[in-house]
């Protein structure tokens, strides 16, 4: 090696040496910094014809940062904020919802309940029992609206916070806009983009929580961004625009707005369901499916226990015509809601249940089976807008036409239906369930609970305007009625002859609607299914009701718990990828300056050998 190849090494030794110094030494300032990656020089070194160091180039600072973590990591981040979010909610929707040991709670409410009936069939006639009830069934009414009315504020507050996260994602977007910018431009002017690509991941370590995005190298050394499906969020440094209009205000079964993206191309898409993870998702999801979901809850709660205690049995009678058999009905108290269930064997001696379901618009025909929440009955409809029992026989005689039964007015305006016995059909059973439109003279019925959200008006789960039931639990209240006569609780008749203060019928039909009497309830409300509804009585719902909610919420904490444990993990392997160690820095400065010093003697050595040189000449 010649003495020029000498130097130059020497040279570009100490350029190196001292550029390798500066970054050292800014690691080590940095090493407390969030997000600060460690850096180091890349040194390129030229050669001439001859095999000597002509050059050497290090300019490039690179980021030690292992990419496959932090892919993973901020995949994680997505899930973990997802997982929260519905954690956060269902816990605080469990709340509302109480447990048994709370004696304000739906469950401990309705077991009071259940227990003052009973205590009221042992002493029908004291005040202080039936005064007992009617208090009871008040404080359980207003837990339901509060209990409603709780969740909506929830719905509302996720909306809001849908709102916020809407922003928040537009001013990342923006700002990882113009971080690609910078760096775009120093890469163009070779200049070290090494610190502004870490804060460009901090931005992105962000946008992550918010969305599972799948974010990928571009042109010019910057980022492409998508939705979960593809979806264009960022592309050729230029953001695409999240709106968002507030719904705040919330109707029962009120679907919220939803977030959508305009590109700049002019695209338009739904934000969340281009999207499978992450805080947004979750925020929509509750708002507009777990939170209407337990809305659904209390109003089937609120529902089934008002026909539980207003709905009566109406039973058919025998008819014989020749030799045809079946029953005779009184259709004249069908409500809208009221139904109508007939039991028959058809001409291949296959048993059928059908239920008749009166509505008052003809526009809701024909009904389908999941108008009812058993499993096992074909619904038909039929219309009683006329208010006329001649024209609701007539409606059913049509609604049943295929059934191969013999249906007509007996010619008192009384449905009859018989089997054919030359078919032959048969029909084994006949009857209505009808709510009762009085607090006496009509059966052993009692509306404890009315429609209150207008005006005071019986509760008859008609389908009209989106059903009857739609929202009910806002606005549940004890019949004033009985507010203002407790004894309505016994007295069930009047004409020909009162019945007994003391007599216990009325009360113990009331008990027996809670706690005997079962049912199908809605599996709509996410309790059961649509093939295996939940059957039982209204005790046995309302406590299933309390305890779905208390495990969703564990299983919500459990999940969210584990997807922390899994996120911090990742986080922890992140951040010892990049992170500075101090004592790696600091020995490795010292090995610098030791270089440093030897490049400079080799200088100063091969200073002193040109200068014997030109002494000599």
């Amino acid at each position: 090696m010649g003495l020029s190849s000498a130097l130059n090494t020497a040279v570009f030794g100490i350029t190196y040496n001292q550029r390798q110094l500066d970054v050292t030494a800014n690691n080590i300032a940095n090493a407390d910094t969030a997000g600060y990656s460690k850096k180091t020089v890349s040194a390129n070194v030229y050669f001439d014809g001859l095999g000597n160091v002509a050059g050497l180039s290090a300019t490039e600072v690179r980021r030690i940062v292992d990419e496959r973590v932090q892919a993973d990591y901020f995949n994680s981040l997505a899930d973990t904020n997802y997982a929260s979010q519905i954690a956060n909610f269902t816990d605080r929707l469990d709340d509302i919802f109480g447990t048994i040991d709370d004696t304000s709670s739906l469950t401990s409410l309705v077991g009071q309940l259940s227990s003052s009936l009973s205590a009221l069939v042992n002493d029908p006639g004291n005040y202080a029992a039936q005064s007992d009830v009617v208090a009871i069934a008040d404080a359980f009414a207003r837990e339901l609206s509060s209990s409603y009315q709780q969740i909506t504020n929830l719905r509302e507050e996720a909306d809001d916070t849908l709102a916020r996260q809407a922003e928040s994602v537009n001013d990342l977007l923006s700002s990882i806009a113009d971080i690609d910018s910078s760096i775009r431009d120093a890469a163009q002017s070779n200049v070290s983009t090494a610190d502004m690509e870490d804060e460009r991941d901090r931005l992105i370590e962000q946008l992550s929580g918010y969305l599972d995005i799948n974010v990928s190298d571009d042109a010019n050394n910057t980022l492409f961004i998508q939705t979960a499906d593809g979806q264009q969020l960022y592309a050729d440094n230029q953001p695409s625009t999240l709106s968002f209009t507030p719904t705040h205000s919330f109707q029962p079964g009120q679907q919220g707005n939803t977030i959508l993206v305009t590109t700049p191309g002019g695209t338009t898409y739904d934000l969340v369901a281009a999207s499978k993870s992450g805080s947004i998702v979750a925020v929509a999801e509750l708002r507009d499916d777990i939170l209407t979901e337990a809305q659904t809850q209390l109003d089937t709660i609120a529902a089934e226990i008002s026909l539980a205690f207003s709905n009566v049995t109406v039973e058919s009678t025998a008819a014989t015509v020749g030799l045809d058999t079946g029953f005779d009905l009184d259709v004249s108290a069908l409500q809208a809601g009221n139904t109508i269930t007939l039991e028959y064997t058809d001409t291949s001696s296959v048993s059928h249940t059908v239920t008749l379901v009166a509505v008052d618009d003809p526009s809701l025909l024909p009904l389908d089976d999941s108008a009812t929440a058993n499993p096992n009955d074909t619904v038909l409809g039929f219309d009683i807008s006329s208010g006329l029992p001649a024209t609701y026989i007539t409606n059913i005689t049509t609604a049943l036409g295929s059934t191969g039964l013999l249906v007509s007015n007996d010619g008192s305006d009384n449905l009859r239906i018989l089997g054919d016995n030359t078919a032959p059909t048969s029909v084994e059973g006949l009857s209505a369930n009808v709510t009762v439109t009085a607090n006496s003279d009509q059966g052993l019925g009692l509306a404890i609970f009315m429609d209150g959200r207008d005006s005071p008006e019986l509760f008859t789960d008609a389908l009209e305007d989106g059903g009857q039931r739609l929202g009910y639990a806002s606005g549940i209240t004890v019949n004033p009625d009985l507010l203002a006569d407790s004894a309505l609780l016994v007295n069930y008749q009047t004409t020909p002859t009162a019945n007994t203060t003391n007599d216990p019928a009325r009360v113990q039909y009331l008990a027996d609607a809670m706690s005997v009497n079962t049912a199908h309830f809605d599996p709509g409300s996410g309790i059961g299914s649509s093939s295996t509804p939940f059957e039982g009585t209204i005790i046995d719902y309302v406590n299933q009701t309390v305890a779905f909610q208390g495990n969703q919420a564990a299983d919500a904490a459990t999940y969210a718990k584990s997807k922390e444990t899994f996120t911090m993990n990742l986080a922890i392997r992140y951040e010892e990828s990049y992170a500075v160690d101090l004592d790696t820095e600091l020995a490795f400065m010292v090995q610098l300056e030791n270089a440093y010093a030897a490049n400079a003697r080799v200088m100063q050595t091969i200073k002193e050998l040109l200068d014997e040189l030109l002494n000599i000449v």
